[in-house]
């Protein structure tokens, strides 16, 4: 769940020491759990409680991330948050709905549908919101511009871009329409590849998808939406 000062090797000592077997089990934790273990002052059990405490506060993509999904990655639950636009609805539904969304194939649909039909895994999410962790709703956006370049295009971006973050490329296609995805498929319109883009630029040129490689290009079409 994104919990600071959570390490691999605390994961391994609760998991070993406390029974934590599973993302729920964290927010059962007390500080007379974590105060006899080794290593552990008052200091890093206040901490770790408080960092705990905090991570109940999750978006919807985020908590769907921190699940663990098998085949599933931050772009694919992005695209199922901004979809679907509750936890409900993403775990009812089919396999067919998932298809239908940018950077979903069938193996990755056959996972979440596998994950959410498995009673385990709902009994861990229904003792999370029982036990105060939110997944909410992405925010409603303004509509982006209809003349907008990149509006209604599935967006990949690849390679290494010099005067954005891919963070802020992706934020400003989304704000001007587009659906920014993690892998080339038919699906996919438009591809902008950065310095060293390797195997996606290759699979979208053997597609037929439209490329931009210039970022200078790139960055006027971005201004131009912006500005209309």
């Amino acid at each position: 769940m994104d919990i600071e000062t959570f390490s691999e090797k605390t994961a391994e000592q609760l998991f070993e020491e406390v029974h934590i077997h599973g993302p729920a089990d964290l927010y059962t934790l007390s500080f007379e759990d974590l105060i006899k273990l080794e290593r552990f002052g008052e200091k890093k059990a206040n901490n770790l409680l408080e960092a705990i405490e905090q991570s109940k506060e999750r978006d919807l993509a985020a908590f769907l991330f921190a699940l663990g999904i098998p085949n599933t990655g931050k772009s694919t639950t992005k695209v199922l948050a901004d979809h679907f636009r509750s936890l409900q609805a993403v775990m009812s539904a089919t396999v067919e709905e998932l298809t239908a969304l940018p950077d979903i194939g069938g193996i990755v649909a056959e996972s979440i549908v596998t994950y959410f039909a498995d009673p385990i895994s709902r009994d861990g999410i229904d003792k999370m919101l029982e036990l105060g962790v939110k997944a909410t709703p992405p925010e409603e956006q303004a509509a982006p511009p209809v003349d907008s370049f990149f509006n209604g295009k599935t967006v990949v971006l690849t390679g290494t871009l010099h005067k954005l973050t891919r963070d802020e490329a992706g934020a400003r296609m989304e704000a001007l329409g587009a659906k920014v995805t993690g892998s080339v498929s038919k699906k996919t319109d438009l591809v902008i590849a950065g310095e060293k883009a390797g195997s996606k630029l290759a699979k979208a040129k053997a597609l037929g998808i439209m490329v931009i490689e210039d970022e200078d290009e790139f960055i006027r079409l971005l201004e131009e939406g912006s500005n209309s």
